[in-house]
């Protein structure tokens, strides 16, 4: 008998080992880089600007491009800088990120200008051609294309080489 509970404590053992202890993963998304200089043009079916905060708010099929980078969401706040730059866009409702390579869906997504970074979080998808990774979160560093996924993070990898 206790031969058999010893064995029943090294397998659950064994099986608790090979859980993973937490979620995250690094990668490279070198799609998702772009030139901080470069203009932003934003389309959207309502645009609010309010002069007390110094906000503005594009309502409805929201585009934003800039390099290589297409946003697409239904709603998009812009906050800007005291100098009049723009610091930050914070997406939501149907969040699309595209570059050529690479796109991510999200429910929200938060554009740093200022530290030049893409944070995405909510149901978080990114399908690089045939393989794909879903999160929590996603937060990708625009300079170099590395991103840090966290949050029950699950990937579907493609064996095929073209």
């Amino acid at each position: 008998m206790r031969h058999f509970i010893f064995t029943v404590t090294i397998l659950v053992s064994s099986c608790c080992l090979a859980l993973p202890t937490f979620s995250q993963t690094s990668l490279s998304v070198g799609g998702f880089s772009s030139n901080p200089d470069e203009p932003i043009e934003m389309t959207a079916d309502k645009l609010t600007v309010s002069q007390t905060d110094g906000s503005a708010r594009f309502d409805g099929n929201v585009v934003i491009a800039q390099g290589n980078i297409k946003i697409m969401a239904q709603l998009v706040v812009v906050t800007y800088l005291e100098s009049g730059g723009i610091d930050q866009l914070s997406a939501s409702g149907g969040v699309t990120v595209v570059t050529q390579t690479e796109s991510a869906e999200a429910k929200f997504a938060d554009y740093d200008l200022s530290s030049h970074s893409l944070a995405l979080s909510g149901d978080v998808l990114l399908t690089q051609g045939q393989s794909m990774i879903s999160s929590d979160t996603m937060n990708i560093n625009l300079t170099t294309g590395a991103a840090v996924i966290e949050g029950r993070v699950r990937t579907v990898l493609s064996s095929e080489t073209k």
